[in-house]
């Protein structure tokens, strides 16, 4: 079987690395292409305003200071509280409607991020750790929103107050506007050099927080492993490690960033010390009046707080490259098996299938790694009780997955129903084909939920028939709440055994065509056990079931059994057959047994507590 990977993604070094790390949120970008229209637009009117105001004091400056000084200055004053009245309302119009266009996209590529990984496969999840696609969902996305909203109105904001500013202050004082403002190219200088620097801040505390996440899962998942063997001293320990890397990583990033305020601060405090400088001695001399010096002090203060800002305004932006780059990644991986073309008139069928499977010469591989399965060939007739025995890694639980088409398989080597299984659409074999994995998953839900986790109204008898087709129907009526009784996290409420068996009732509602049970029953007593066999030995006459075997009940319930070894089926036949032709089963057969009988002993011989009386 090929290798397939997702193909990398293109060096900050291509031709349009701004282009590529934005290719996620262009297209939501045009959807609202109107709401940034307008948002741009009140953003104008707000800034426009504001820049009316300086001027407005220049003239009330020279009414009051003009050599016939003027006290009808109501007007100008009225004019004033106007323009500020209007500068206020409409900045908070401005504001709150781009914060919305954030929120919008926010929520949108975040149920993008969470389609496109319920439509990844296998493969892809092998490789990442749920706390760090947690985070990736999360906190990467909130970055996202904060660069597509206060960043967009941060950088229209200061973008505008210097195109409608600067042409004022020009008109005012060439000479002087370019004196006031010579700081101001050298500190943007500064900064543009440390942006990199920022960026690459940026993706390590972004990247540390990730892992930091994922370590919490793997710890909350797993406590009671921990807490078992003693481990809590140095699960702390871990942590304390992981949470440093993120405290490093976030302290590097604070102490750059810090550096763009003062710097920002200094070019407008030089700059204010040379109007005082320049601006008073122009006045001074009579080439320049007061109402021009209040004026152009007016405008240098506007000019003043955007470019204060612009430090967190970088801070937001290479934070933001920095989670589009990791979301991007995510959004780019591709499910590394090509989806099944539907052929005509198939759509829309709800033909159930037979059950007949053929595997010809099937040879699997994991990606990248060396081959697991060698020249499998087999064939199953519908309604058959197939059992799969073999030592600890000989491939029975990869032929199971090759079989429910979990990871990529070669063409033409697997037929069900004389179809090649790659060419069958995924809704269709998800219909036909279930497999229940050796760790059975429960929702934090009630035992209706995780039995109808799709809410397809299934009726409560026919949960019931599911329930005792397990041997579990018992054991749920004696719940306080029958059905609707809520299981914790994982079912951690339920014993092992019974999360085996709840599992598996889910999986015969959904009444598949061929069932494949990978070691259901690990944690299910032998009587019991024997019952569902029993239970699933009748239902073979409608469906075909394949079991990985641990156990020797299973085998005596099989019509063949495969034995495998090292990837390869050394023999198959029915048990007494492969008692006599096979030294590797009866050996596998014998150690079984032995195990289920100390297991046995090991059980009666257990001691019954001393009864102790409540403490008075």
């Amino acid at each position: 079987m090929s290798n397939l990977t997702n193909p990398p993604p293109p060096s900050m070094g291509s031709p349009n690395p701004w282009h590529y790390r934005l290719r996620h949120v262009i297209p939501y970008a045009k959807t609202h292409r109107h709401a940034f229209i307008i948002g741009f637009l009140l953003l104008a009117l707000t800034n426009a305003s504001a820049a009316t105001i300086p001027y407005l004091l220049k003239l009330t400056t020279e009414a009051l200071t003009g050599p016939t000084p003027s006290l009808h200055i109501a007007p100008l004053a009225l004019g004033l509280i106007f323009l500020a009245l209007v500068n206020a309302t409409v900045r908070i119009r401005a504001r709150t409607h781009i914060f919305g266009i954030g929120r919008s996209v926010e929520f949108a590529l975040r149920q993008r991020y969470h389609a496109h990984l319920l439509e990844l496969d296998a493969p892809f999840f092998d490789g990442e750790k749920t706390g760090d696609l947690v985070a990736r969902g999360n906190n990467d996305i909130t970055a996202i929103r904060m660069f597509i909203g206060p960043g967009f109105l941060q950088v229209s904001n200061t973008t505008m107050v210097y195109a409608i500013t600067l042409p004022v202050m020009i008109g005012l004082d060439p000479s002087l506007t370019l004196l006031v403002l010579s700081p101001f190219p050298i500190v943007l200088g500064s900064t543009r050099l440390l942006t990199k620097r920022l960026y690459r801040l940026s993706r390590n505390v972004a990247d540390s927080f990730g892992k930091l996440s994922g370590f919490v899962q793997e710890s909350i998942t797993g406590i009671a492993v921990i807490r078992t063997h003693a481990r809590e001293e140095h699960w702390c320990h871990q942590f304390a490690t992981q949470a440093h890397d993120l405290y490093d990583a976030n302290m590097a990033h604070a102490k750059l960033q810090s550096l763009f305020s003062p710097l920002t601060l200094l070019s407008g405090g030089m700059g204010a010390i040379l109007l005082l400088l320049f601006g008073g001695h122009k006045v001074a001399e009579g080439t320049m009046t007061i109402g021009d010096f209040v004026a152009f002090s007016g405008y240098l203060t506007i000019l003043v707080w955007p470019t204060v800002g612009f430090g967190w305004i970088l801070t937001v932006m290479q934070r933001g490259l920095a989670s589009l780059e990791r979301v991007g990644r995510i959004l780019d991986a591709q499910p590394f098996m090509t989806p099944a073309i539907t052929h005509p008139g198939e759509q829309g069928t709800t033909t159930r299938w037979r059950g007949d499977i053929r595997i010809d010469a099937l040879d699997f591989s994991f990606i990248n790694g060396p081959p697991v399965l060698h020249a499998i060939t087999l064939n199953i007739p519908p309604g058959s009780f197939v059992g799969l025995i073999g030592r600890v890694g000989s491939g029975k639980s990869t032929l199971l997955n090759a079989l429910a088409r979990l990871y990529p398989i070669a063409p033409g080597r697997i037929w069900v129903d004389d179809r090649d299984l790659t060419t069958i659409p995924e809704e269709r074999l998800r219909t036909n084909i279930a497999m229940a994995p050796q760790e059975s998953f429960l929702f934090a839900a009630s035992v209706r939920e995780n039995l109808d986790p799709g809410n397809r109204q299934i009726a409560d008898e026919t949960l019931w028939d599911a329930l005792k087709a397990v041997a579990l129907d018992v054991e749920v009526n004696d719940f306080p709440h029958k059905l609707d009784n809520l299981l914790g996290e994982r079912g951690i409420t339920l014993s092992g055994g019974q999360r085996q068996r709840l599992a598996l009732a889910r999986l015969l509602l959904a009444n598949p065509a061929i069932l494949l049970l990978d070691d259901v029953f690990s944690s299910v007593d032998a009587r019991t056990e024997e019952k569902i066999l029993t239970n699933l030995k009748a239902m073979a006459d409608t469906r075909t079931i394949i079991m990985v075997c641990h156990r020797v009940a299973a085998l005596h319930h099989a019509d063949c059994i495969y034995l495998m070894d090292e990837g390869k089926i050394l023999a198959s036949g029915a048990h007494p057959q492969l008692m006599i032709s096979s030294p590797l089963y009866q050996n596998l057969h014998t150690m079984m047994a032995r195990k289920e009988a100390l297991s046995s002993l090991a059980s009666a011989s257990e001691p019954i507590p001393a009864q102790t009386k409540p403490v008075p």
